[in-house]
């Protein structure tokens, strides 16, 4: 079947060298015939389609690597990670450091089922009276990093999966906001010549998507990273303007920021939709110490957490002197995975065909090989009823989502259970009807079938969704 716009089955794949060789020989015969040599670096063997129909963006020279590795992954990682701006409704001392970004066992009880219940209850006392002094909040992105080679465009990509993780949102327990960024080109560590492609937001169920370059997609650079900017809405749910923690694109620059904050302005920024909206807190990631620096970030304790928490409601401006900045760490998806096998914080099952275990940072067998029952719908001490689903049954951690579109997905395409561990839709770039047909014959490969059967042991193939690479 054919699944690229640009048609992988019209192109020849040739090596560097064999390339070289033809091109050679076809310059020759051009000389022989008196044809004018014809010198285009883009030349293609049996190429059907012309470089109108093919996005610049997309054009590489990039060949199969062997895998990075995990330090060159890690550091891809943390070089694209984003800096979010986040609007606060703290409206009470009872809720104050609502907005925080957190991780899933920042109680430290190791239950996931209570997360809301104790962030309802409790936090309110960490925040105020310094009681919990176990709790560690660390404010978490969990990620992951999947690496392939796209036959259809030549390249070598890294898909960059980063779920924002809040422990509640007005109604709903394990609240998932992710961000994805798919990186061409890619030949090495990181700022070595690889081209951004696209950068999908969720907001609720749309998963919102900007083509680099883009007016909406704007970074702060420092010299160890490029760091796209997000505005995050806040924990409560409001009818009439962004909530419940959606994400939404910073269309200021960089030297906007910083005008911005070198003059004291209202902190608030203009984000796609929605115009001017305001924000209280920012989240950079501690590894980028020119970004912490700049922000002044630091890590929640137990003995500043009080300083840390803005306590304003959504309505209030303040000035950026007075926005909190605090240090964010990156964690892995597949931390969590392992909690998926556990009846106690999840309920209702599928089976998934593992042909690689999961392992932790030490190489303790944490999920074995072979068929495997997880359970998706996460539990909630406070609501018997609660259907928030678990990365386990996520549109974005099999990729089976409409690029750019509301709601659709095409889980039916991972097929009959169990599924198989390492099937992956890995988007193009590119926008269609919004149909699952198009996006499938379109829109990108599906990794883990036909010719892309051993995607992740061919070509330098990673699927780092079952794979921890950072020290907990």
């Amino acid at each position: 079947m054919k699944r690229s716009g640009i048609g992988h089955k019209e192109y020849l794949f040739i090596s560097k060298h064999a390339m070289q060789g033809i091109f050679l020989l076809f310059l020759a015969c051009c000389f022989l015939s008196g044809m004018q040599a014809c010198t285009n670096d883009r030349w293609e063997v049996n190429r059907q389609a012309t470089a109108a129909e093919l996005p610049d963006q997309f054009v590489s020279t990039s060949e199969p690597i062997a895998g990075l590795s995990y330090g060159q992954i890690r550091s891809y990682l943390h070089y694209y990670s984003p800096v979010i701006f986040k609007q606060a409704n703290e409206y009470d001392d009872n809720h104050k450091g609502h907005d925080w970004i957190t991780n899933f066992n920042y109680d430290q009880d190791n239950y996931l089922a209570n997360n809301k219940e104790n962030w309802s209850d409790e936090l309110k006392k960490y925040v105020n009276q310094g009681e919990h002094p176990d709790w560690q909040i660390r404010p978490t992105l969990y990620s992951a990093a999947i690496l392939f080679y796209d036959h259809s465009l030549q390249t070598n990509s890294i898909i960059l999966l980063y779920h924002v993780y809040h422990a509640k949102q007005r109604y709903e327990i394990h609240d998932w906001e992710r961000i994805e960024i798919r990186i061409d080109n890619v030949h090495g560590g990181p700022g070595s010549g690889e081209e951004i492609n696209y950068v999908v937001i969720t907001r609720h169920s749309l998963h919102n998507a900007r083509e680099y370059p883009d007016p909406d997609l704007n970074f702060m650079t420092t010299s160890a990273g490029k760091h796209v900017m997000i505005w995050q809405a806040d924990w409560d749910f409001n009818l009439f303007n962004p909530s419940q923690a959606e994400l939404h694109f910073v269309e200021e620059s960089w030297s906007d920021i910083t005008e911005l904050n070198a003059n004291n302005a209202t902190a608030k920024v203009d984000i796609n939709n929605e115009g001017k909206s305001l924000f209280h807190y920012i989240f950079v990631d501690q590894n980028d110490t020119e970004a912490t620096s700049f922000w002044n970030a630091q890590a929640i304790q137990n003995d500043n957490a009080s300083s840390l928490a803005s306590g304003k409601d959504q309505y209030s401006g303040v000035s950026m002197s007075e926005v909190k900045r605090i240090t964010y760490e990156l964690q892995d998806l597949a931390d969590i995975i392992p909690s998926h096998l556990d009846p106690a914080n999840w309920k209702d099952d599928l089976s998934v065909n593992m042909v690689t275990p999961v392992t932790g940072e030490n190489g303790t067998p944490e999920v074995l090989t072979g068929v495997t029952t997880f359970y998706y719908t996460a539990l909630d001490t406070q609501d018997p009823h609660e259907d928030r689903k678990g990365y386990i049954r996520k549109h974005w951690f099999w990729g089976v989502y409409i690029y750019g579109t509301e709601g659709d997905n095409f889980y039916s395409e991972l097929g009959p259970e169990p599924w198989f561990q390492h099937l992956y839709f890995a988007h193009n770039g590119t926008r269609g009807d919004s149909s699952v047909e198009d996006e499938l014959e379109n829109r990108g490969i599906f990794l883990g079938k036909e010719e892309y059967a051993n995607w992740n042991t061919s070509d330098g193939g990673f699927d780092g969704r079952w794979v921890q690479l950072f020290p907990d």
